[in-house]
């Protein structure tokens, strides 16, 4: 007997995991490739006084994933768990079918604390590109860990609920992703 289209389509897909560390690697060393590639104009360029060049988003990337997504990752390695409400229907989403919903995020949604490790810093490219290779590094590091983790122990994310250490870690590459047409937006600016 034929399963029903919606058994079909709430089961999960072993095709659809991946490997986290695969993942960041293969999107660090494009990010890391441009980086290194990119005129000062073109790192620097603002579409507006408003929002971000380049420069700080990829501070921006390497900020979020030192305060906040690798400590919740160790976090839940360390079993130091904060508690909330349950993964939510868009953690699914992302983590087991790798679909990311694109979302702008307002730095003023987040509390102030967070938003003051998270906004980022136009910084000096050379400074900048030594930083993103050390950040590369910090997260392969990280990953080691990820060998004998408890799927059990959760950590709350406001915007996912309960997630597991491999979920946290997923993140610093799932939050590049996000990024990515924003960066090619900033990457296609035309010089004034």
């Amino acid at each position: 007997m034929p399963k029903s289209l919606s058994t079909i389509s709430f089961q999960k897909s072993n095709m659809l995991k991946k490997d986290p560390l695969l993942s960041f690697e293969k999107i660090s060393k494009q990010w890391l490739f441009d980086l290194e590639h990119y005129t000062n104009e073109v790192l620097y360029q603002k579409p507006s006084e408003t929002q971000w060049c380049l420069a700080e988003l990829f501070d921006h990337i390497i900020r979020v994933a030192r305060t906040y997504q690798l400590p919740n990752f160790n976090n839940c390695i360390q079993n130091n768990i904060r508690k909330g409400a349950l993964k939510n229907g868009t953690a699914y989403l992302v983590f087991d079918l790798n679909i990311i919903p694109y979302k702008k995020i307002r730095m003023e949604s987040f509390p102030t604390k967070v938003a003051r490790d998270f906004n980022p810093l136009e910084r000096d490219a050379n400074e900048l590109i030594e930083d993103f290779k050390l950040f590369i590094n910090e997260v392969k590091r990280n990953a080691a860990l990820l060998s004998n983790f408890d799927k059990k122990t959760k950590h709350f994310h406001p915007f996912f609920g309960m997630i597991n250490a491999k979920e946290w870690f997923s993140l610093v590459e799932i939050h590049m992703r996000h990024h990515s047409k924003q960066k090619k937006r900033l990457e296609s600016l035309k010089l004034s």
